[in-house]
């Protein structure tokens, strides 16, 4: 028979590897849900235009925020957007507070990387609907997503101007699949509609 302390030691051993054996499926399932290692694009408008940034995910959090160059005032804007690139990374969160005299340009890079972390997040499967006000009125489409990723975009309700939206509706959702975003560049000759579909693709994905 195995002695009383024997005993003890095998089963102080289980538990031990227990703990470890559960603290490896904690992080594994911890890391599966986090954010996606990379770099992500985002972006909103500010007091002078678009704003645009470029958040680094490393080990599953905000490593670093790169905000392109942009047309705000670069006496306001630049003090601005350093000390919320300090806040967002320190908190590791984008809902950080606006800074003073530069409410604009603080509301644009917060939601600009918090478009950029949705994209970090991925996508949950199912099928959503978005819309947005183009040329002619509201488009609505269908985003597919599957295993993570977007499947199909379909614009299903449009009022656009037919032999100029053509070739929009047609290429956009085929771009938006290929690169797993719906930032991608305009189709000539149909700018309006081409950002329609890209914001009512974000709208379905992200509200």
């Amino acid at each position: 028979m195995l002695s009383m302390h024997t005993r003890r030691n095998i089963s102080l051993i289980l538990l031990i590897g227990l703990l470890v054996v559960t603290g490896v499926v904690w992080s594994m399932g911890s890391q599966e849900e986090g954010l996606k290692d990379g770099v992500y694009f985002g972006k909103a408008q500010g007091f002078a235009g678009d704003v645009g940034v470029d958040v680094t995910i490393s080990g599953g959090k905000i490593a670093e925020i790169a905000v392109r160059p942009h047309e705000e005032t670069p006496f306001i804007a630049d003090p601005a957007i350093e000390t919320l690139v300090k806040n967002i990374i320190a908190s590791q969160n984008p809902e950080v507070d606006v800074v003073s005299g530069a409410t604009y340009t603080s509301k644009a890079v917060i939601a600009a990387v918090k478009q950029a972390v949705q994209k970090a997040e991925g996508f949950k499967d199912g099928v959503y609907t978005g819309s947005a006000e183009g040329f002619g009125g509201t488009l609505t489409v269908e985003v597919t997503v599957a295993q993570g990723s977007i499947t199909k975009v379909a614009v299903l309700d449009n009022s656009e101007t037919p032999f100029i939206a053509e070739s929009a509706i047609k290429e956009l959702p085929e771009a938006i699949v290929a690169n797993q975003s719906w930032e991608v560049d305009v189709v000539s000759g149909a700018t309006v509609t081409s950002k329609a579909i890209m914001a009512a693709v974000e709208a379905a994905l992200t509200n």
